[in-house]
């Protein structure tokens, strides 16, 4: 089977995460999460790819965070890159019906520079990922310009995220949680997708 090392990370990395234990146990400092990252056919993009949502819970059909994350692995490096959708409201609720996506091979895509995620394998099964070196992932945060600094570690059974912004001028911390990282736990996965439509196109 080609590519097997990215289709088993693409098993860990995919799936549905809820922060619901985090935010039930300190509901003031953290609010109820779920992301979606779904894989997408190997043809849509002639390449592994997938399709994320990232919305509070209580607001399920209007997320904060749309995405259309491409796969490869270099070396010992799994890198996601990051893209936004042009017109990305026509997808929204994609991550739930995915019939909804059906056509998003006809969106124009953006790729967001110096915002890609590199992933290592610590051990066994055990992820590590940041943001690409270089500071240059930049988000508007009110008037003031900041770089994104992201960390994530990922496991078959859970995922957890801290993500901050600095001053590009001065580095100071702009935003980001005060209270740790975000603890996610996989409550679904999409490992059978992947094993009966992405082996197959990727032969």
């Amino acid at each position: 089977m080609k590519n097997k090392n990215v289709i088993e990370f693409a098993k860990i990395i995919s799936g549905i995460f809820s922060n619901k234990e985090q935010a039930l146990d300190n509901p003031k400092n953290f609010a109820h999460i779920q992301i979606h990252i779904r894989p997408l056919f190997f043809k849509t993009y002639q390449c592994f790819a997938f399709y994320s949502e990232q919305r509070y819970q209580h607001d399920i059909w209007n997320p904060y965070r749309q995405s259309i994350n491409k796969l490869s692995h270099e070396k010992e490096i799994f890198i996601l890159s990051n893209h936004k959708v042009e017109g990305q409201e026509r997808l929204t609720g994609g991550a739930l019906d995915i019939s909804l996506l059906d056509n998003i091979s006809k969106c124009k895509l953006y790729k967001k520079s110096g915002c890609s995620m590199h992933f290592r394998e610590r051990n066994p099964g055990n992820f590590s990922g940041t943001i690409e070196p270089g500071c240059k992932c930049y988000i508007q945060y009110g008037k003031v310009k900041t770089y994104v600094n992201s960390e994530v570690k990922v496991n078959k059974n859970c995922l957890i995220a801290k993500d901050s912004g600095y001053d590009i001028e001065t580095d100071k911390k702009i935003w980001g949680s005060e209270f740790g990282p975000l603890i996610f736990k996989k409550i679904d996965n999409f490992d059978c997708f992947i094993n009966e439509n992405w082996d197959r196109s990727s032969i």
